[in-house]
């Protein structure tokens, strides 16, 4: 059964699902190796929670096969994505931080928080600006 928001999403599950998403957006096909590299994990590590992202509906594997987001994993890295570009452009011009670190902390808030969290922060920022 398909997880219904970000909030039922561990840390690590939302640490994956960005990554997916941000691979697939730059290419066409997702290997568990490119995940286990953006991420910083091993292999080992990466087929483990592939498999919990697929039960729980986001993703999509064939054995040895490529990685595809479900419309449900879509829709929640995109979520996510969303959210960190906003955080990320606002620590870039608000708060004077690198690009590299801001998309490194802005990753960070995003997976961290509750979706309600980084809702009302986005909200914030938006508001501020």
């Amino acid at each position: 059964m398909a997880m219904k928001n970000t909030n039922d999403l561990t840390y690590s599950q939302k640490k994956y699902l960005f990554g997916i998403y941000k691979l697939a957006q730059n290419a066409n096909v997702v290997k568990s190796a490119d995940v286990a590299k953006i991420v910083g994990v091993s292999k080992a590590s990466t087929a483990a929670m592939v498999a919990r992202l697929s039960e729980g509906g986001y993703i999509k594997k064939e054995y040895y096969g490529q990685i595809e987001l479900t419309d449900s994993g879509v829709k929640a890295a995109n979520a996510i994505y969303t959210n960190c570009i906003i955080i990320k452009n606002f620590l870039e011009s608000n708060v004077g931080i690198d690009s590299r670190t801001a998309d490194t902390d802005a990753t960070g808030i995003v997976s961290h928080v509750s979706e309600t969290t980084s809702e009302k922060l986005v909200e914030y920022i938006l508001g501020s600006n």
